[in-house]
């Protein structure tokens, strides 16, 4: 008999904490969305990871999922999506968020980055001029969780280059960023801006003499079909963000923020190993497919010199941007210590 009441009480016990558990509800589950223009690249492959790295870090309470391929829109739509809250990530060169953050545009200065992806991220790690433009960044809407490299831009081009007279007058699809139409404006040659995907056609019927892009960017979209000659000057090098929806971020626990960081944080880490196998790849495939060349070091210094003297003075004298281009001239000069 006492038995039976002692397994009659254990039986209330656990039908009680049943009715409770049932009481108590689970934390919502959060669609999160991360928008990306591109599809079937690594800047494709770094959203993915964003995505499945907020979905495990919060155990379930996020479910994120990145759309490509302009899916949600193309980058500027995705963009003010980002700053309403409707869409909650996105990784893409920085230079895209200067029509919002123009100081964002100063990372497109020439021979500013370091080439290759992992040394982009740390440069930017120790950049003061980074630091500030998180904060302003953070003014329109945009948390930036941090930057990382993507790789260096050369030449693509239908001519051969040995020297700076060679790209004079010719035709050259530039981001339209006034860092780099300004570089081009002195060394003589002319920027057109051009969507990406516009390029190979353009590159084809001749509206355009060349173009410049990192090795995977160029090989992966086969614009090197329609040219003959890749010649490196690494003159431009691609920074670029992890950036989350600021108005969205803020309303998330304390918990969840930091889940938010971390997972960009480790997105970085797998986009500086996941670009630098991409570059490598696509600079050797592309020696098999076209003329590949580096551009003298005399004719570089020329190229350099031009524009200290001209985009880099001009940009330091602009009342917006001249403290973001001091800093990271002191930027470089502590990387460059170390």
């Amino acid at each position: 008999m006492k038995i039976l009441k002692m397994a009659f009480i254990a039986a209330s016990v656990c039908a009680a904490g049943a009715v409770l558990a049932q009481g108590k509800s689970a934390p919502p589950v959060q669609n999160v969305l991360i928008g990306n223009a591109t599809a079937n690249d690594t800047q494709a492959a770094c959203n993915e990871k964003f995505a499945e790295l907020l979905t495990k870090y919060s155990n379930g309470r996020f479910k994120a999922s990145a759309r490509h391929g302009e899916a949600l829109g193309n980058n500027a739509q995705m963009l003010a999506a980002l700053q309403a809250g409707a869409i909650q990530g996105m990784i893409y060169p920085a230079g895209f968020l200067s029509t919002t953050v123009p100081e964002m545009s100063m990372f497109d200065m020439p021979f500013l980055l370091p080439g290759a992806p992992a040394k982009i991220t740390a440069f930017a790690a120790q950049s003061k001029a980074a630091a500030r433009m998180k904060e302003l960044a953070a003014q329109k809407g945009i948390h930036v969780i941090g930057f990382h490299g993507i790789g260096p831009q050369s030449f693509l081009t239908k001519f051969p280059i040995t020297k700076l007279s060679d790209i004079q007058g010719k035709k050259f699809r530039v981001i339209p960023s006034p860092p780099r139409v300004g570089a081009y404006q002195d060394w003589g040659a002319v920027a057109r801006g051009m969507e990406l995907g516009e390029v190979y056609t353009a590159l084809q019927q001749g509206t355009l003499d060349g173009m410049e892009n990192p090795p995977d960017v160029i090989y992966k979209m086969k614009l090197h079909e329609v040219t003959k000659y890749y010649t490196v000057t690494e003159h431009f090098a691609f920074a670029s963000n992890v950036i989350v929806s600021k108005r969205w971020y803020d309303r998330l626990p304390k918990d969840l923020q930091e889940v938010v960081n971390k997972a960009g944080r480790d997105t970085i880490i797998f986009a500086d190993a996941a670009y630098t196998k991409s570059q490598d790849e696509s600079l050797a495939a592309l020696r098999k497919a076209i003329t590949v060349t580096n551009m003298p070091a005399a004719e570089l210094q020329k190229m350099k010199d031009l524009t200290l003297k001209g985009v880099w003075e001009k940009m330091k004298a602009d009342p917006q941007k001249g403290p973001i281009a001091k800093l990271l001239l002191e930027d470089v000069a502590r990387f460059n210590k170390k």
